[in-house]
């Protein structure tokens, strides 16, 4: 190889990391007042995707349960075993109780259990029923097509968040953000002493959420702004659940 050829293929290599370097997420967190979060709460339902309370039957409905059963079989025998151990208390089945509809986003999900904490879902598209891929299941979602999951630990949950967004036909987990100084279980149960939402968006893919600061051992609220520079680095489509 000439030395101009291998000048070419290291700025080459150099110029990818670049590329991948300067398309990542950032994430801006904020400490908040309690009246800026109440504030912000009441305001939450236009930056929110709630889903549907109802779903109706159609053929895309009977398709996406269809395909879900098929991939369900699918799985190993010993996976399906825990998954069943997992919900032995609850009813479980191959109908609509077990989906999620966010007409928003054009989404259906089926939800099956991970692990006693954690639940993934099953994507597919509302309009076609095609499958998508395999994610966490989210806690809040906005408008935007982004949406956020807490992961679930047997014991002393760190804020452990995982991201993702639907864009047309595609559906990505972004970076996470972790950090031990503060709780993920309040971000998921309601505290009695507190009514406000544990967790919801707002405006500009801000994040906001209760938690509790072990430093400090009190309890907080914080303020999480999403950023997500240009690009298609850092975008995977996400398959960390389809086993």
């Amino acid at each position: 190889m000439k030395l101009t050829d291998r000048r070419f293929w290291i700025w080459l290599v150099v110029m990818a990391n670049v590329a991948v370097a300067s398309a990542q997420t950032v994430f801006s967190v904020e400490e908040v007042s309690r009246t800026e979060y109440a504030k912000a709460e009441k305001e939450s339902s236009r930056y929110n995707v709630i889903p549907a309370d109802s779903i109706a039957d159609n053929e895309i409905v009977s398709l996406v349960l269809k395909e879900s059963h098929a991939k369900f079989e699918r799985l190993d025998s010993v996976i399906r075993q825990e998954i069943y151990y997992l919900i032995e208390a609850e009813e479980f089945g191959f109908n609509k109780q077990q989906l999620l509809y966010l007409p928003e986003l054009k989404l259906f999900g089926f939800v099956i259990p991970d692990s006693p904490h954690d639940d993934s879902i099953w994507w597919f598209d509302s309009e076609s029923g095609k499958y998508i891929c395999s994610a966490s299941c989210p806690t809040a979602i906005n408008a935007n097509g982004m949406y956020v999951s807490q992961i679930g630990y047997d014991c002393d949950w760190p804020l452990d968040l995982r991201f993702f967004r639907r864009e047309e036909n595609d559906f990505y987990e972004f970076e996470p953000y972790k950090n031990t100084q503060f709780n993920g279980e309040t971000v998921v149960y309601q505290q009695e002493d507190d009514k406000l939402l544990p967790v919801f968006w707002h405006d500009n893919n801000i994040l906001y959420l209760k938690t509790y600061d072990h430093k400090r051992q009190k309890g907080v609220y914080l303020k999480i702004k999403v950023q997500q520079s240009s690009g298609i680095a850092g975008k995977e489509t996400s398959n960390e659940a389809d086993r």
